[in-house]
C-alpha cells in the first residue's frame, strides 16, 4: 500500500505535467470573458496560405541549464515548414557585444533630469538627449546646449562643455566645479549638468547593440528570447522572438516559400466554455495597515452551452469549481477595481490526491501490522538489558555546557541621586493601568501597551526589567523623563570596538543613548560613518562590528521613537473606514478640529502629571489622564479592541516569559538524569529509582507548561503559532519532547536526551536574533490545511533531530566500548539503534505525509499541489536521503550498526537545509531571503568538523553488528 501509493503519487504528476494546465484570468469590474492567458511558454504559428488560415501552438519547455533542441515538422497541405531551435536565453536585455568591424560606443550611467539612473549606450557620431542638453560623442563642437565627448591627439577622451559644471569623485566624495573648457573624461565620476548627471563606464572600439543574456534576477522584467529557424522547401529564415510568462508575445512576419507567417512566443490565450464577469472585487486591510488581510471577488459565471449561471464569491483558500476548471484568489489590480484570477485545469489531482491516501494508510499500516519493521524493532528490544544504559551516562555529560544567557548589568553611574531617585519612582499600580491600554503597531496588530513596552525595552536592553523596575515602568519612564534615560546605559552593545569608539570603559556592556554623540554644541553622531559604511555593504560581507553597529544604530533609532511619542498609536480617527489609529503628533494634524485639541490635552496633561507625580508621588492626574484615553478608544475604536480577556491573557503571557524559563528547566532536568545515571554506575547499590521518577515528574510538568505556552500563544494570536522562525522553533522543541515520551518506557535516555535537546531548541528561540513578535497573518496563511501541514512536517523535525542525537550518543559509546571492551555497553549501543531506527521511521513518515499535506494546501490556495518551489524540492530531497537510511539494511556492505548510525547524523544535514538553508539563503515561496544571503554564523564550521571528527575517531572502535 505505501510503495504502490508513491506510484501512484507519480502517475498523477504525469497527468498533470502533460495533460493540466494553468492560467490567469485578468477581470475589471463589471468586465466579462471567457479568455484565460497561460502561465506556460508556447510558440504559435498563424499560417496564411491562399485566404486559408492555418493554425500551429506548441508549449514550450526550456530550461537554462540543459541543452534545448526542438525540431518540429508543420505541415500546411502539400508544404511542410521544418521549425528548428538555434538559441535560448532565459533573460535578455539590450547591450554591446564587442565584434570585429563594430562600431565605437560610450558605455554611460545616465540619469537625465533627474530621473533615475540607467545604462545608455551612445553610438560614435550620434546625440543623447540629455534633460535640456545633448550629449554627442564624436566630432562636433560644443555649442549653448551641446557636451561633446571625443578623443584627443593621444586617443585620450575628452568632455567640452561650453558652461560650467560639476564633477564628483565617487572615490574621495569631493565636488569640483569646472567652468566652461575641455577635460579628460574620467570612469567613477560623476558630471553633473543642471539637473542631470551621467558616470562614464566604458569606452567600446568595436561593438554592436544587441540582446545580450542578462541576471535571472530580473527575468520578471527582461523577457526571454528564442532564434529560430524556419525551413520550407529550398527556402529558410531565421527568426528571433521575444516572450514573457503572463504576456502574450508580439508577432514576428515572414514571408516563406509562398506562405504568410505570423509567429508569437508568450502566453497562449486559452478560450473557457463559458465566460466570467466581475460584479464586485473588495480588499480588506488590516487596521491602520496597507497590509492586506484578505481580498476577494463576487462574480457570475454564464455558460449558454449548458444554459446555466450562477454567482460565485471566491477568495483567498475559497475556490470556485465549474466543469474542471477551479479559480483563485490571486491577486488585483493597484487601484483596486479589478481582479487576477488563478485558473487550474489538472485532471492529475484526483489520483495525486488518491495516492496520498494511500500513502497516509500505508505508514498506519506498517506501523500496527505485527509483521512491520517497528514491530520487528520493538521484540527486538524487548530483549535487551535495560541496565547497559546507565553506562553510558558519564560521556554524554560532556556535551553539555552552560553559557549565561546574559552578561554585564545596566550602568546607572552618569546619573545624580536625584535623577536615580525620580527614575524609581514611577509607581507600580499606574504601570499596571498604563499597560492596558491599546495601541496598534504597524503591521495593524491590536495589542496591550504592556506588549509594546517589553518589546521595545528587550531590544534596547536585552533584558525584560533593571534597577527594580518592569519594564513598563521603563517605558514610562522614557516617555517622560527622556533627559534621565539618555544618561542611563541601557543599550546593549555586543563588540569592544564598539565600546572603545563610544569612550567606555573596557568591558563594557551597555551604553547609554548620550555616549553615542559627541560633547558639545554640534553633537556629531560618533558612529554615523562607521554605520553608513556598515549599511553600504552587502549582507554577507558585514563582519561582527558592522552587525553590531546597524543594531546598536537601530536601538537608537526606538529610544528617539519612543522618546517622541511615535510608536504610541493610541487614537483611532474618528469614522475612519479604515480603522487607521494615530501617534499624538499625527493624531493632532489628521484629526478633525476637536478630535485634534482633545488628544493635544489629553497627552499635555499627562505629561504634566506624570512628570508632577515623579516629585509628588501622587499619581491619581496621570491615572486620570489614562482614563480619558481608554474612554477615547472606546468611543472611536470599539469595533477592533480585543476583548477584556485577551487583553489580560496578552499581558499574562508576556508577564509569565515562560519560553525562556522552561528551557533552563529542560536543560537542568535533562543533565540531572544522565548524572544520576552516572551515580548508578559508580554506586550501583545506592536506589536512585524514586529521585528518577521525581524528576521525570519535574520533566512532564515543563512539558505540560511548554504545551500551555503554545496554546496560550495560539489563543492570542488567533492563528496557530508555527508561522514564522521563532514559533516553528517552539514547536519543534515541543515535538522532540513529545518523541522522547514515545520510547521512554523502553529507554530512561530517551528522557534525558530530549529534555536537553527540547532546551536546546528553547534556548536558541531565545537568544537568537529571531523575532518573538506576535504578528498577524498575510492572507495567503489563513488555511486550516497550513496548520495541519506545517504542525505534522515540523514534528518530524524533532523526530529527525532526536535521530542525530542518538546517533551521536552511540558513536561516542563505540569509542568507549573500544577502550573498555564492556558487553553492557555494545548491548547499549543495539538499543540505542533500534530506538534511533523507530525514530526515523516516524519522522519519516510524518515528513512525508506533512510535505503532501502541504502540496494540499497549496492545491486548495492557489491551484498547484507541487511546483518545484526551493522548499518542496529540499523537503523531497530530504525524504529520499532518510528512505535511503532506513533501507540501508538492504545493502549487503551498508548493514552496520556504524554504518546507519553514521548515516542518520549526517542526514539530519539535509532537515538543516531544509529548514534554515532555504528560508535564509534560496528564493521561493517559502523564503525569508531578500537578495543577499545571511552570513553563515562561525559556530558552524567548527560545529561540523566536529561531527566528522566523531565519526574518524569512532571508525576504529565501529560495532559491526547488523541492524
Amino acid at each position: 500500500m505505501l510503495h504502490i501509493g508513491f506510484v501512484v503519487v507519480a502517475l498523477g504528476a504525469l497527468i498533470t505535467r502533460y495533460v493540466g494546465y494553468e492560467g490567469v484570468l485578468h477581470l475589471r469590474e463589471g468586465g466579462s470573458t471567457n479568455k484565460m492567458v497561460s502561465d506556460y511558454m508556447a510558440l504559435t504559428l498563424a499560417i496564411n496560405k491562399e485566404g486559408k488560415e492555418y493554425l500551429f501552438d506548441r508549449k514550450m519547455v526550456l530550461s537554462s541549464m540543459t541543452n534545448n533542441t526542438i525540431h518540429n515538422l508543420v505541415k500546411v497541405e502539400d508544404k511542410e515548414i521544418n521549425v528548428e531551435l538555434l538559441d535560448y536565453l532565459p533573460s535578455v536585455s539590450k547591450g554591446l557585444k564587442e565584434v570585429k568591424g563594430g562600431d565605437e560606443f560610450l558605455e554611460l550611467m545616465a540619469a537625465p533630469a533627474e530621473q533615475r539612473g540607467q545604462i545608455t549606450y551612445l553610438q560614435k557620431d550620434k546625440k543623447l538627449q540629455f534633460g535640456a542638453f545633448n550629449l554627442l560623442f564624436g566630432s562636433g563642437e560644443a555649442t549653448a546646449n551641446t557636451l561633446v565627448i571625443q578623443k584627443d591627439s593621444s586617443g585620450k577622451l575628452v568632455l567640452k562643455t561650453p558652461l560650467k559644471i560639476v564633477s564628483k569623485s565617487m572615490d574621495t566624495l569631493q565636488n569640483k566645479e569646472l567652468p566652461a573648457g575641455s577635460y579628460t573624461l574620467q570612469p567613477r565620476t560623476l558630471y553633473q549638468v543642471g539637473n542631470s548627471a551621467f558616470v562614464f563606464k566604458k569606452y567600446y572600439k568595436n561593438a554592436k547593440l544587441d540582446y545580450v543574456s542578462s541576471s535571472l534576477k530580473s527575468d520578471s522584467v527582461n523577457p526571454q528570447m528564442i532564434k529560430l529557424k524556419l525551413t520550407s522547401g529550398k527556402d529558410s529564415k531565421v527568426v528571433t522572438l521575444f516572450g514573457k510568462s503572463g504576456e502574450v508575445g508580439k508577432a514576428a512576419n515572414i514571408k516563406l516559400n509562398g506562405l504568410d507567417i505570423a509567429l508569437r512566443y508568450g502566453a497562449k490565450v486559452i478560450s473557457l466554455p463559458f465566460s466570467v464577469r466581475l460584479d464586485k472585487f473588495k480588499l480588506e486591510r488590516y487596521p491602520g495597515s496597507m497590509s492586506p488581510s484578505s481580498y476577494s471577488s463576487w462574480v457570475s459565471v454564464n455558460d449558454p452551452e449548458r444554459k446555466n449561471s450562477f454567482k460565485y464569491h471566491i477568495f483567498m483558500n475559497h475556490v470556485l469549481d465549474y466543469r474542471g476548471f477551479r479559480f483563485f484568489q490571486s491577486s488585483f489590480d493597484p487601484d483596486e477595481k479589478g481582479s487576477v484570477l488563478s485558473v487550474n485545469h489538472d485532471p492529475g489531482t484526483l489520483p495525486t490526491y488518491i495516492g496520498y491516501l494511500m500513502l497516509v494508510i500505508g505508514f498506519i499500516w506498517s506501523f500496527l501490522s505485527k509483521k512491520g519493521r517497528v514491530a520487528v524493532l520493538l521484540r527486538k528490544l524487548e530483549k535487551l538489558d535495560k541496565k547497559a544504559l546507565a553506562s553510558v551516562a558519564a560521556l554524554f555529560f560532556v556535551l553539555i555546557n552552560f553559557v549565561p544567557l546574559q552578561a554585564g548589568s545596566i550602568d546607572a553611574s552618569l546619573l545624580s541621586k536625584s535623577e536615580l531617585k525620580t527614575l524609581r519612582s514611577i509607581d507600580l499600580n499606574h504601570s499596571e493601568k498604563f499597560a492596558r491600554l491599546i495601541v496598534q503597531d504597524n503591521g495593524g496588530r491590536m495589542e496591550p501597551l504592556d506588549t509594546l513596552a517589553l518589546d521595545v525595552v528587550r531590544k534596547i536592553s536585552k533584558k525584560r526589567s533593571f534597577l527594580g523596575l518592569n519594564y513598563n515602568q521603563i517605558f514610562i519612564g522614557m516617555l517622560i523623563e527622556p533627559d534621565i534615560y539618555n544618561k542611563l546605559r541601557m543599550v546593549k552593545i555586543g563588540h569592544p570596538l564598539l565600546a572603545k569608539k563610544l569612550g567606555l570603559p573596557k568591558g563594557a556592556k551597555y551604553a547609554a543613548f548620550e555616549d553615542f554623540f559627541a560633547k558639545g554644541s554640534k553633537g556629531e553622531y560618533k558612529i554615523v560613518k562607521d554605520v553608513e559604511k556598515a549599511k553600504k555593504k552587502r549582507a554577507a560581507q558585514r563582519d561582527e562590528y558592522d552587525k553590531e553597529l546597524i543594531k546598536a544604530d537601530e536601538k537608537l533609532n526606538v529610544i528617539y521613537l519612543v522618546e517622541q511619542g511615535y510608536l504610541l498609536k493610541l487614537f483611532p480617527k474618528p469614522n475612519d473606514p479604515t480603522n487607521t489609529w494615530y501617534n499624538p503628533i499625527e493624531a493632532v494634524k489628521a484629526f478633525p478640529v476637536k478630535e485634534g485639541q482633545v488628544v493635544r490635552y489629553i497627552i499635555s496633561s499627562y505629561l504634566k502629571s506624570a512628570v508632577d507625580a515623579t516629585k509628588s508621588g501622587n499619581w491619581t492626574k496621570a491615572g486620570n489622564a489614562i482614563d480619558i484615553i481608554t474612554n477615547f478608544q472606546k468611543f472611536y475604536g470599539s469595533k477592533i479592541i480585543p476583548s477584556k480577556k485577551k487583553i489580560e491573557a496578552e499581558i499574562f503571557y508576556n508577564r509569565l516569559g515562560l519560553f525562556s524559563k522552561i528551557s533552563f528547566a529542560y536543560m537542568t532536568i535533562g543533565v540531572i538524569l544522565l548524572l544520576l545515571a552516572f551515580i548508578a554506575i559508580v554506586k550501583p547499590k545506592l536506589n536512585l529509582k524514586l529521585l528518577t521518577n521525581i524528576f521525570v515528574a519535574l520533566l512532564v510538568v515543563t512539558f505540560l507548561l511548554h504545551t500551555f505556552g503554545i496554546g496560550l500563544r495560539w489563543y492570542i494570536a488567533e492563528h496557530a503559532p508555527w508561522s514564522n522562525s521563532y514559533e516553528s522553533i517552539l514547536y519543534i522543541g515541543w515535538a522532540t519532547a513529545l518523541a522522547g515520551f514515545v520510547f521512554a518506557k523502553r529507554s530512561p535516555l530517551a528522557f534525558a536526551a530530549t529534555s536537553i535537546l527540547a532546551g536546546i531548541f528553547l534556548l536558541v528561540a531565545f537568544i537568537s536574533s529571531l523575532n518573538p513578535q506576535i504578528t498577524n497573518l498575510v492572507p495567503v496563511l489563513k488555511s486550516y490545511w497550513l496548520m495541519i501541514h506545517v504542525a505534522v512536517t515540523t514534528a518530524s523535525y524533532g523526530f529527525f533531530a532526536l535521530g542525530a542525537l542518538l546517533a551521536i550518543f552511540t558513536l561516542i559509546l563505540m569509542i568507549s566500548q573500544g577502550i573498555n571492551k564492556k558487553e553492557d555497553i555494545k548491548r547499549a549501543i543495539k538499543e540505542l539503534t533500534i530506538i534511533n531506527e523507530i525514530t526515523l521511521l516516524i519522522g519519516l513518515a510524518l515528513l512525508t505525509v506533512g510535505t503532501f499535506l502541504g502540496g494540499v494546501w497549496a492545491n486548495e490556495s492557489w491551484g498547484r499541489y507541487w511546483g518545484w518551489d526551493s522548499k518542496e524540492t529540499w523537503a523531497a530531497v530530504t525524504i529520499l536521503v532518510y528512505a535511503a537510511v532506513v533501507h540501508m539494511r538492504f545493502i549487503p556492505k551498508l548493514n552496520s550498526i556504524y554504518a546507519y548510525n553514521v548515516a542518520s547524523l549526517l542526514a539530519y544535514f539535509s532537515v538543516i537545509m531544509t529548514y534554515f538553508g532555504v528560508n535564509y539563503y534560496l528564493t521561493g515561496l517559502h523564503s525569508y531571503a531578500a537578495g543577499d544571503p545571511v552570513p553563515i554564523p562561525a559556530w558552524v564550521y567548527p560545529a561540523v568538523a566536529s561531527v566528522f571528527i566523531l565519526i574518524a575517531a569512532a571508525w576504529p572502535y565501529r560495532v559491526k553488528g547488523k541492524m
